[in-house]
């Protein structure tokens, strides 16, 4: 409860000035199941259940939260054809099931990819979601959310964004706008405990990425640095404990530092690594994304680290410092790489696939390039994925 109040404490206290903020509502803890079930028949009683079709399924809290639903009365339509890095094809199967039902609101239970799944529905029940993504049409109403994020995870509960895969285009773009916040955040420890290891460690290090890019972006506000740093001492607290399955404690903290990292995304948002790591999940989707980070977040960092800007190279110490780290940040970011057995080699990736995320990485994700707080030119940016995702330099 202690640390539950200090982020409500920090969030009250920049409010005024970040009106985001003020979008917030958050309540994390253990078992708060049927407590939730009774907080959310405020929103009404038909109810669009999104989840994946495995995890949830096989540890019961479908089963559970389907009781409860019953328990209270509730219409309730569960949607599970959700994946990891979901498709444009899928959410557009998602809205065509929920425009059948017309739902009061949707209670997504899940990673990013359901709770951003869910977002997409609750636009798209009103128009043309990659048109939203594209700006060729304005966002004007959704379906209200609730986000129950069962990882730790990718601060999709707290954030007005939603990532999608186009197939057709190959292309990974951000849908934002703030009706996407969730009217209500939670996470249940008595749920995210169960993550596999490798969920754990590939969501743990998208925290961690989450919170250096935010710290390290020119543009990073006095708010979301102390979001971001906050975020970053958890890490290191709790984040490789978590991975050794050493307690709830770990577990709990780090659904903190996915809160933290999560609300300074929103604030400020990301720059080179999720540039880069977007176009390799999207045209080879089994890769994990926070796998993806995990092959290029060293070298990109070494190559921003070589043009010699103080003010960053000063930040990258103190980040190593709060990481734990001796002040030499890119060997810090591999200790947690190889810690976390996140530092394996790509199988079957060719120099063609190379020069495909290349291409891409110069191509739709230039303006998120052009956000990093040195310059990247495009021998940079090649030098940086033929690094890492050619050599095994990883470890």
């Amino acid at each position: 409860m202690e640390e539950l109040n200090q982020l409500i404490k920090l969030i009250d206290k920049h409010k005024r000035s970040n009106p985001y903020l003020g979008y917030l509502n958050i309540s994390i803890g253990n078992n708060l199941h049927e407590p939730l079930i009774k907080y959310v028949q405020s929103f009404g009683k038909k109810v669009l259940f999104c989840t994946g079709n495995t995890a949830m399924r096989n540890l019961g809290f479908i089963k559970k939260y389907n009781a409860l639903f019953n328990k209270y009365k509730f219409d309730v339509h569960h949607y599970d054809n959700i994946f990891p890095n979901p498709t444009l094809k899928q959410m557009q199967e998602g809205i065509f099931f929920a425009k059948k039902i017309k739902p009061d609101f949707i209670f997504a239970l899940g990673g990013g990819s359901v709770i951003d799944t869910a977002k997409a529905i609750s636009v798209g029940m009103y128009g043309n979601v990659w048109d939203f993504v594209e700006k060729k049409a304005n966002i004007h109403h959704s379906i209200p959310i609730v986000a129950s994020s069962t990882t730790s995870g990718t601060g999709s509960q707290v954030t007005p964004y939603a990532v999608i895969t186009n197939t057709d285009t190959l292309e990974k773009k951000t849908l934002k706008h703030p009706l996407l916040i969730p009217k209500l955040s939670i996470a249940d420890v008595s749920i995210t405990r169960f993550a596999p290891k490798y969920i754990v460690a590939t969501t743990g290090f998208d925290v961690l990425c989450h919170a250096v890019e935010v710290y390290t972006r020119e543009d990073c506000s006095e708010t979301a640095e102390e979001f971001a740093k906050n975020a970053l001492m958890l890490v290191r607290k709790h984040l490789v404990r978590s991975y050794n399955n050493k307690g709830v404690k770990h577990k709990l903290g780090m659904i903190y530092a996915d809160f933290y990292a999560g609300i300074a995304l929103a604030l400020v948002g990301t720059h080179a690594p999720h540039a880069i790591a977007h176009p390799i999940s999207a045209r080879f989707p089994l890769i994990n994304h926070g796998q993806a980070l995990a092959y290029i977040m060293a070298d990109t960092i070494q190559t921003q680290k070589e043009k010699k800007n103080d003010a960053l190279n000063k930040k990258f110490i103190k980040i190593s410092q709060l990481l734990g780290g001796n002040g030499d940040i890119v060997k810090t970011i591999r200790n947690y790489t190889k810690s976390l057995e996140l530092n394996r080699k790509l199988a079957d990736f060719s120099a063609h696939d190379a020069e495909l995320v290349i291409k891409d990485t110069l191509g739709y994700r230039r303006e998120s390039i052009r956000k990093s707080p040195v310059n990247l030119s495009e021998e940079d940016i090649a030098s940086i994925v033929y690094n890492s995702l050619l050599t095994s330099k990883n470890g």
